[in-house]
């Protein structure tokens, strides 16, 4: 995810109704910065603008959910991906989590709110993720700037004689 405070989520949802619902409860926790499709063929047509996050049905008119989440995945392995959908065979959902998956939520009055728990764990191991690169990196270059200075000790003492 690039995006912690405010990520750029896509939701392609074919009914309504239950679009509505999704989007009003996101923008209701403050997730404002959302692009809703139809189908995955919209979808695909403004993913130059990079989301953090796609939200989909595993099953749809079109394509079914998991193709399309290989096929983005193809040329955008940034991108999260949460499943939300009627699907509620375990073996669905442990066949999407195996293949990339961030998360699967079962279509029911419970799945707005594990939505935004599932969005937020997502924000949560990005931060964990900066956090370690960072990390990281500064051990990296402590030890240039330190493996720098022996040399300029090394070097000064062999030209110069100056004896340590």
């Amino acid at each position: 995810m690039q995006e912690t405070k405010n990520p750029l989520i896509f939701l392609i949802e074919d009914s309504t109704v239950y679009k509505d619902l999704i989007v009003g409860y996101l923008q209701s926790q403050k997730f404002s910065n959302l692009k809703v499709f139809k189908n995955g063929e919209e979808c695909l047509k403004q993913i130059h603008l990079k989301p953090d996050i796609i939200i989909l049905d595993y099953s749809s008119e079109e394509t079914n959910g998991l193709e399309f989440m290989l096929q983005v995945e193809r040329e955008h392995s940034y991108i999260d991906f949460i499943f939300l959908s009627a699907q509620s065979k375990v073996d669905t959902a442990v066949k999407i989590m195996k293949l990339g998956a961030a998360d699967y939520i079962i279509k029911n009055d419970q799945a707005p709110k594990k939505l935004v728990e599932s969005i937020e764990r997502l924000k949560d191991s990005t931060k964990l993720e900066k956090k370690r690169y960072s990390f990281k990196l500064g051990v990296v270059v402590f030890f240039i700037v330190l493996f720098l200075i022996i040399m300029i000790i090394t070097f000064v003492s062999v030209f110069f004689g100056v004896g340590l």
